[in-house]
This record gives C-alpha cells, sequence and structure tokens, in this order.
C-alpha cells in the first residue's frame, strides 16, 4: 500500500513538473480576454487533438516537436461532434465560466473555433470540490457538446501559454493507438487523489459596456442553430463583458443574466484600464499579520477607513498585499473589496430609425452590406460579424464556377450570397477548409476550393 501511494505522489508530481513557473504576465489589447499571459508569442506551443484516441497533446513548437503535456481528453458525442481541422486559437478566455445552455462550471477556457472550446472538466458550481466525478471518470470518451475537457491543470496550462493566433489541429485520421491511451489512462490518478492546480492570480478584469441599440438578443451561445434567446436587451443597458472578441462577447447583466451578444452591438473601450476602480479599504481598525493567522505577529496596524493595496487571495478569508510598504496578510472580513465602474457614454451611437425585435431568431444576425446601413436592424439570417476591412482584395472566385457564400463554415450553413468567376474577395482567415471573406461589402464563409489566392 505504501508503494502505491509514494507511486501515485510520483506520478502527480511529474506531472505538474512539465508545467512552467508562472513569471512575468502580459495582458494582450483590443478585443481579447484580458487574461495575464505567462507567454504571448502564438508559436511557442502547438496543439493536437486526436479525436480517434481522446488525446491532446500540447509541442513546443510546430505540431511534432517536443512533447510538453499529453493526456486524455473528452471530445463531442455523435450528436455534437467536434469538427476536425487546423484552426488557431481564438479571442475568447474565461478563467472560471458558467455554459448558459447546460448549466454547468468549467475552469480556463481557450477558444479553439467559434462555440468551440478547450476547458477543464465539469464543475457544479464554483467550488472546486464540486469537480464532476462523473466528467473526470469520462476522459477518454467522446461525450461532450462539442467542445474539448481536459484535466484542469492542462486546461491551466493552455490558458496561460497558449494565446490566440497558436495553431490547434483537430485530427480524425490518427492511427489507433490503445498502448499509449493504456499509458494515459493510469497517469490519471483516481478522482479522489486529484489535486486541483494552484493559482493565486486575480481573475481578468471584466470590462464595463452599454448595449447601443434596443431589441439586442441575449443569446445561449454563438455558433448552434439551437442556441436560443436569453433576454432582449435595449439601448443603454448596462453590461460587464467575460469573453472578448472582435465578433461575439459574453455579457453579464445588471440583473445577472448570462449570454452572448454581438460585439457591433455593445459600446466598450477594452483596454481602458480604469473602467473599473478597486479599493480596499478598512472597515474598522485591524492589522497586517506576518503569517495567515490571528496569532502571528503584527507588522502594521491600518486605521478604521483606510486604503490597503492587495495583490492576492491566497486563502479564504485573507488577502496578501501591503499598508504603508508593510508587506503581510490582511483579513478579508475586515478589510472590504469595492469596485466602482465607469460605463462608456452613448452620445456619438445613433438609434436605428425602424427596429424589429429579433428575439426570436435561431442563430444570430445578418449584417449584409454594413452595420445597419438601411437604417434598420438587419435580418434574422445566421451571419459571423464583419471583420475589419482589409485594403485591397487579394483573391478571387475561381473561373468556371458560381461561389456561394454561407454564413458558417460548412455546407449546412444557408447561403448567404452567390459571386460568379473572377470576383474580387478579400479572405480574412482560415476555418479548416473554409475562408472567412469579403465580397463586394458582405461577409461569410466560402469554400477554399472556389478561390485563387492572388
Amino acid at each position: 500500500m505504501l508503494k502505491r501511494t509514494v507511486a501515485l505522489i510520483l506520478c502527480i508530481l511529474s506531472v505538474f513538473t512539465l508545467l512552467p513557473a508562472f513569471s512575468s504576465a502580459q495582458t494582450l489589447s483590443g478585443w481579447t480576454s484580458k487574461v495575464d499571459y505567462d507567454n504571448t508569442d502564438p508559436n511557442k506551443y502547438s496543439i493536437e487533438i486526436d479525436l480517434v484516441n481522446q488525446i491532446i497533446t500540447v509541442y513546443e513548437g510546430q505540431i511534432g516537436g517536443r512533447i510538453v503535456l499529453q493526456s486524455l481528453c473528452t471530445t463531442g458525442d455523435a450528436e455534437h461532434q467536434t469538427g476536425a481541422g487546423t484552426f488557431k486559437l481564438g479571442d475568447m478566455k474565461e478563467r472560471f465560466g458558467y455554459f448558459v445552455a447546460f448549466g454547468q462550471y468549467a475552469q480556463y477556457w481557450t477558444q479553439v473555433v467559434r462555440g468551440i472550446y478547450i476547458h477543464s472538466v465539469m464543475y457544479n458550481s464554483k467550488k472546486l470540490t464540486s469537480m464532476s466525478r462523473g466528467a473526470y471518470r469520462k476522459l477518454g470518451q467522446a461525450v461532450s457538446h462539442g467542445c474539448v475537457r481536459v484535466l484542469p491543470h492542462v486546461a491551466q496550462f493552455i490558458y496561460y501559454n497558449c494565446p490566440p493566433g497558436t495553431t490547434c489541429v483537430i485530427n480524425r485520421k490518427k492511427a489507433a493507438d490503445p498502448e499509449l491511451v493504456k499509458r494515459l489512462k493510469k497517469e490519471i490518478p483516481a478522482y479522489a487523489d486529484y489535486k486541483q492546480p494552484e493559482d493565486n492570480r486575480a481573475y481578468p478584469p471584466e470590462i464595463p459596456a452599454v448595449i447601443k441599440y434596443d431589441g439586442t438578443p441575449l443569446r445561449t451561445g454563438f455558433s448552434r442553430t439551437k442556441d436560443t434567446t436569453v433576454a432582449t436587451l435595449s439601448r443603454g443597458d448596462k453590461v460587464m463583458l467575460l469573453q472578448l472578441a472582435a465578433d461575439w462577447c459574453k455579457v453579464r447583466t445588471a440583473d445577472g443574466k448570462l449570454g452572448y451578444v454581438k460585439t457591433e452591438y455593445i459600446l466598450a473601450y477594452p483596454d481602458n484600464a480604469n473602467a473599473v476602480k478597486t479599493a480596499y479599504t478598512a472597515k474598522s481598525k485591524t492589522y497586517v499579520y506576518k503569517s495567515m493567522s490571528t496569532d502571528s505577529a503584527k507588522l502594521a496596524t491600518i486605521p478604521d477607513g483606510a486604503q490597503a493595496n492587495v495583490e492576492s487571495n491566497p486563502k479564504k478569508g485573507w488577502w496578501y498585499g501591503s499598508y504603508n510598504g508593510t508587506y503581510g496578510y490582511m483579513r478579508t472580513r475586515y478589510v472590504i473589496k469595492s469596485e466602482t465602474v465607469e460605463y462608456p457614454v452613448l452620445e456619438d451611437v445613433t438609434q436605428p430609425s425602424t427596429g424589429a425585435n429579433n428575439s426570436g431568431a435561431s442563430s444570430g444576425w445578418s449584417t449584409g452590406g454594413g452595420m445597419f446601413n438601411n437604417g434598420s436592424f438587419p435580418s434574422a439570417t445566421p451571419t459571423p460579424t464583419p471583420a475589419p476591412a482589409q485594403s485591397s482584395a487579394n483573391a478571387s472566385i475561381a473561373a468556371g464556377i458560381i461561389a456561394n457564400m454561407r454564413s458558417g463554415a460548412g455546407k449546412d450553413f444557408p447561403v448567404i450570397g452567390s459571386f460568379s468567376q473572377g470576383t474580387d474577395v478579400t479572405v480574412i482567415r482560415l476555418d479548416g477548409t473554409w475562408y472567412y471573406c469579403q465580397v463586394n461589402g458582405q461577409y461569410g464563409y466560402i469554400y477554399s476550393g472556389c478561390i485563387v489566392m492572388k
């Protein structure tokens, strides 16, 4: 029994030694979730998700390089298959988020493409002790709603070290490797023995925003036809942005509803570091302690009403920080955190002259040639939000065909436009075998075989 215990401890330690020590962090600017990355180079690592063997591998450099970590994962079931292809990780991340459509939580969300994320196994609440026993035991099985579930420490590594633009290959053509699967399964500790990864960092800041137009739908998701509308928002409604991207954001409303809103219907300044001001104020006389115990030495006295500097929350009931240059631990019971939020002002945003409430739309809005160019809300056809315009066309429709533009990267998505041979195309990005592009002011997806690059 002792040998088994020692072996288990060594196994767990070997897993965590694969993870680099947290070093200087950096937050990316623009419409990206405000994560303090340990690495901001998208070429430093690459990720492969093996749908055949249900294995996730992180490589140093390109696919096939030195293996940084490798573990069993869970991908989509037969009804919600995880699509194969080569992708660049998206901008949307969330430290510990709630699935609006499914009613569970997960840690360390990293967007792969559209509504597909790499994240931890599920939790029933934000308590680490609520990790789903069933989800943990089903690692290695294809039973998710399309996302890629992994062990929490694997999700944590990807979250902090694989920024937007990192290559992620989802492969369904790997040869079956039962021996590797067997070995990786043995490396996963029993549920009761798994140690949650430590993380004393502050959560990424939430970004204050306001809704620009009446009739804006708050959705359960942004990439599935089964996504539904949670609520209909009005011009001037205040929200906090939890996940940020140039096309969609995950938001929390003033009354606590969660969902997704198109970024073009939001007014926010994501790089305004002073939009949310946090203060830590003593509500009565208290102290800076040498350790997380009231029996330890009192290093400094904090008067009633004075403000302290807090750097982290290392343990329930305790802050770590300083007062007048003296560092130590302060009790959260007496040093109270408060936030003052400064929301953007809608002075320069004009409400469309006519508006249809699209709350019943099943999967997003079409923008056609631009953002409300006709003075009304767009139709309910599902199309992605336009990306920033490119300086000039970099491709054209191939000879001898009429190419269909679709609202998503696949033949199952509706056709939203058709273009004849030779039509100029501005390719914005490649999603698997489909180009997301702009043609004559319209944005959508065209199959790569229909486009000739200039």
